[in-house]
């Protein structure tokens, strides 16, 4: 037996989907619906989140920084061939998927996979999403069926994952 095991992967980010530089990352959106809110920095680099429509929480905040405006979704990753969370924060993004949303040719993002390609670095990164029509796979409809994440634990900063 390996003292490593064979299915540790080095580049597990703890089942958080952050789109990686220069490859499209594909995912299927497989949440009924987003968690939806606000996110900010604290000195001590720790995100802050409450729900939209909340009063935000006290804590020592960055001094530059503000509220950002996020969607969370439970994701099936293609890569890494598990169920991550997405926070998306991104304008574009969010946006993006908006217009699909309600765009009668796709609709809920059960329906398609989603191509998101992460160019740039630092304030010139950029992202494009692109949908695909593509059918479930029975491995995605498992994860759907067996889907456990609790996003709304991102509000109390406990694991969606426990």
């Amino acid at each position: 037996m390996s003292f490593i095991p064979e299915n540790f992967n080095q580049s597990d980010n703890g089942g958080y989907f952050k789109p990686e530089k220069g490859k499209q990352n594909r995912v299927r959106i497989i949440s009924n619906k987003p968690l939806v809110g606000h996110v900010q920095w604290t000195e001590e680099n720790r995100p802050v989140r409450w729900e939209l429509g909340q009063d935000r929480p006290d804590a020592n905040y960055k001094n530059d920084t503000k509220p950002r405006s996020f969607l969370a979704v439970v994701v099936w990753s293609y890569e890494a061939k598990q169920l991550q969370v997405w926070e998306i924060t991104q304008r574009t993004l969010q946006d993006t998927l908006a217009q699909l949303t309600k765009d009668a040719d796709f609709g809920h993002p059960i329906n398609y996979d989603l191509k998101i390609t992460r160019k740039g670095e630092g304030l010139e990164t950029t992202y494009s999403m692109v949908p695909m029509s593509t059918p479930l796979s029975e491995e995605v409809q498992d994860a759907v069926e067996n889907n456990t994440v609790n996003l709304r634990a991102l509000l109390t900063g406990d694991n969606p994952f426990a």
